[in-house]
């Protein structure tokens, strides 16, 4: 990119930031490419309160290694996941390094009532006080479930309304989807995200590519 284009990329990334946002995180290759992005997503404690919910959609989330290291731990977690699997709970009892967590189950497969529990722990965070732009930063993982049990049209209309719940409270979500970018659903689902970050590993190293869909911008292959 140019310098005109980097810094168009800059103030959009900010407006994003600012105004609230939804981004759908693609591409295959190592795991720890996801989880790499998802630290830098969700955010690190240093600058003040930080607030986290965590998604789980096919069995339990190790909280460790999602946020970043030597971080002071202020803030609050939440934890939901759609069933209960000894994988998940092993994962909280392990996590000795979070100021403050909770948790949720979801039971059945369904939508609306991931919806509504995503919607209520961001209720709850909004009840402790104020937030600051980018304050709460919400996780999925992962789409890929939610595909495979419900039609792409229902999944597109709960992410939109997603989107529009985590835009309301000036939050930053992210959805991960652990597919090469540019296949089909990808095409239908990303009306519903601000932006889509396409990841890949290149000579051993963890790139970057972002997608802005309002402003129409595709970066080049960035370090993540």
């Amino acid at each position: 990119m140019g310098a005109s284009e980097t810094a168009l990329f800059a103030q959009a990334l900010s407006a994003l930031k600012r105004r609230g946002s939804s981004v759908l995180v693609v591409g295959e290759g190592r795991d720890c490419t996801q989880l790499d992005a998802c630290r830098r997503l969700l955010g690190d404690a240093t600058a003040g309160p930080r607030h986290r919910i965590l998604v789980s959609t096919d069995g339990g989330i190790d909280i460790d290694r999602r946020l970043p290291t030597n971080e002071p731990r202020s803030g609050s977690i939440t934890l939901i996941d759609r069933e209960v699997k000894t994988r998940s709970a092993a994962a909280i009892q392990s996590t000795d390094s979070v100021g403050s967590i909770s948790t949720k189950l979801v039971e059945g497969n369904g939508l609306d009532p991931l919806g509504e529990a995503i919607s209520e722990a961001i209720g709850a965070v909004e009840a402790q006080g104020p937030l600051a732009s980018a304050e709460l930063r919400v996780c999925i993982d992962s789409l890929s479930p939610l595909l495979e049990e419900h039609d792409e049209r229902d999944v597109f209309e709960f992410l939109d309304a997603l989107g529009g719940e985590i835009r309301r409270a000036n939050a930053m979500g992210h959805v991960h989807f652990p597919v090469e970018y540019g296949v089909d659903p990808i095409e239908t689902l990303a009306p519903a995200f601000d932006a889509v970050i396409q990841l890949r590993v290149e000579d051993g190293e963890s790139e970057q590519r972002w997608h802005l869909q309002d402003e129409d911008i595709t970066t080049d292959w960035l370090a993540l």
